[in-house]
């Protein structure tokens, strides 16, 4: 008999109990399992539990989900972790400090269930969280140059350091590798990192992508992208 693998666990860290059951509710009935957590915690629970997301709702403090966000993404382990950020419409202040602190995406209030719901299971599609069971292959590792790319892991290598990186950022740097030298326009790079129907600021394309070279330089040591005035970025190997 073939062992069940334990639901995705979505960790919400929120201080409305409401807005939880209704949230929990939801996510439950599409076979994830939730945990509500407190400013206090949601680090501590994301450090000993596999979890495949957390959503910081940020409706009534925004500055604590900052200081949660910055503190989950400036630890190994956890940085790895995808965030969701849920943030009220017109605070375009807020939605950008949470990018700059690591977020992996943000979604406006009222929160479209589908669209998150699509952002969720495009995270466990990936399995970038999933741990491997003893004696399954690893994923292939792709080689670009020096760089290694391990899909299953969503891990870059160059020479013996290796780094995670957030969903976006991995797939944005998989995007610009089929085509070292070619310049993608945000448009493309939408199309790669996003699920569908998902509305995405040309600004939100060029916050990932600075956090993305910025990862890619403390790696190497080199400025592997570049960005293409009025078009768009490509990748120097």
């Amino acid at each position: 008999m073939k062992a069940q693998h334990a639901r995705p666990l979505v960790l919400i860290c929120s201080d409305n109990a409401d807005f939880y059951v209704l949230l929990s509710h939801i996510l439950v009935r599409e076979g994830f399992q939730t945990i509500l957590v407190g400013d206090d915690d949601v680090f501590e629970q994301a450090s000993v539990k596999e979890v495949t997301a957390i959503i910081l709702d940020s409706a009534r403090e925004p500055s604590i989900t900052l200081t949660a966000c910055a503190a989950i993404k400036g630890t190994d382990a956890t940085s790895h972790i995808p965030t969701i950020a849920l943030v009220s419409a017109g605070d375009e202040r807020h939605y950008l400090n949470l990018l700059k602190a690591g977020i992996d995406e943000n979604f406006v209030r009222p929160v479209s269930p589908a669209r998150l719901l699509a952002y969720l299971s495009s995270l466990v599609q990936s399995g970038a969280n999933r741990p491997r069971p003893a004696g399954e292959n690893p994923t292939p590792t792709v080689g670009f140059g020096a760089l290694k790319l391990d899909e299953g892991r969503r891990t870059v290598s160059y020479g013996d350091r290796e780094i995670q990186l957030g969903p976006i950022e991995f797939k944005l740097l998989r995007r610009l590798f089929e085509s070292p030298g070619r310049v993608f326009s945000r448009l493309e790079l939408i199309e790669a990192a996003w699920p569908p129907n998902i509305y995405v600021q040309a600004r939100t394309v060029d916050v990932h992508v600075g956090r993305l070279r910025r990862s890619l330089q403390r790696l190497t040591g080199l400025a592997l992208i570049r960005t293409v005035r009025a078009a768009g970025y490509a990748i120097n190997i």
